[in-house]
């Protein structure tokens, strides 16, 4: 790749409002600053009032992006910072030949990190949303997610799965098209990044994500928010689970977060919308009287997700029959 793609490349990164900065030629390392905190010096311009390391030299700003990636400059590649971009960016790796497989993976015959993030998306009822998409050089997969506001979340190496890092605050990723040898990162899906799938906020935090039982509040299904037939198709789940008949709630709600999740696995409704609006129509029946729990309800909620996840609908696809079997 030439100097010229790397700035294209910084520079719509930068537009979607992930901070960048230049990679040494052909390799994952920051080009900047070229010690370390222990080393720091002070005599780096930048480096005067304490040392800057890549997190904090990371920017949007045109100016510098175009300054970094300069004709007079080596192809530097392209570094996104996660905390600063607001970005949970999952890392997903294949097997390496030759190496141990560990159990129970072995056992279930899993060999990349897609698979096992399949894996436990299904053990908590959850969706994989589509997102942004990066092929890696490696052959993995680069996910990425944007963070709830207000949370702050590390990296993590292996913890939620065999095959499947974290990077957040403190953490960065190689961005397209950067190089590696002869093998660039490539955009698979140029969607824009999704909110952190329910089933990652459970992984990545310990608090579980649970619904309180406060009054309900009334749910805008504004078409600004979501396309007008998404907004309609909320509208209409949400009417049938609060006008359930007595001992029909669950089965209303599980119905409800099928046809939703439908739409989550499309790519066309967020999840964490569908969610808010199924927990407040839950909400309304609790409020009459119902004797389900936030607990039972978020329960049913997730299970209608990952088998609607298993049939995505979007627009011109019809409903999946596996809904009236449910």
């Amino acid at each position: 790749m030439t100097t010229t793609d790397m700035l294209t490349g910084a520079l719509a990164a930068a537009a979607r409002g992930w901070h960048v900065f230049p990679l040494l030629p052909s390799t994952k390392r920051p080009a900047r600053p070229n010690h370390r905190e222990r080393d720091c010096t002070g005599t780096d311009p930048r480096c005067r009032a304490g040392h800057t390391g890549w997190d904090a030299r990371a920017t949007t700003d045109q100016t510098r992006i175009r300054r970094a990636w300069s004709s007079n400059n080596p192809s530097y590649g392209i570094g996104i910072a996660c905390g600063p971009s607001g970005l949970v960016v999952v890392d997903l790796d294949t097997h390496k030949p030759g190496t141990e497989i560990p159990e129970p993976w072995n056992r279930f015959g899993i060999r990349t990190g897609e698979d096992v993030l399949d894996h436990l998306a299904g053990a908590r009822g959850g969706t994989i949303t589509p997102t942004y998409t990066v092929r890696t050089p490696s052959g993995g997969t680069h996910l990425y997610y944007t963070a709830p506001e207000g949370v702050r979340y590390g990296n993590t190496a292996g913890t939620i799965g065999w095959l499947v890092d974290t990077r957040a605050h403190g953490g960065y990723v190689v961005a397209p098209p950067t190089t590696i040898g002869s093998s660039s990162y490539v955009v698979t899906d140029d969607r824009p990044a999704a909110p952190l799938p329910l089933f990652l906020l459970d992984l990545l935090k310990p608090q579980r994500h649970t619904t309180s039982a406060a009054a309900p509040k009334r749910f805008d299904a504004r078409t600004d928010r979501v396309p007008a037939y998404v907004a309609s198709a909320i509208k209409g789940e949400v009417a049938k689970v609060t006008s359930a008949g007595a001992k029909q709630h669950n089965h209303r709600l599980l119905c409800a977060a099928i046809a939703l999740g439908q739409l989550v696995a499309g790519g066309v409704l967020d999840e964490r919308t569908a969610y808010d609006a199924l927990t407040d129509a839950a909400r309304v029946l609790m409020a009459r009287g119902c004797d389900c729990t936030p607990i039972e309800v978020d329960r049913t909620i997730r299970s209608g997700f990952h088998i609607g996840s298993r049939n995505p609908r979007t627009p011109g696809t019809t409903r999946d029959n596996s809904r009236k079997a449910a």
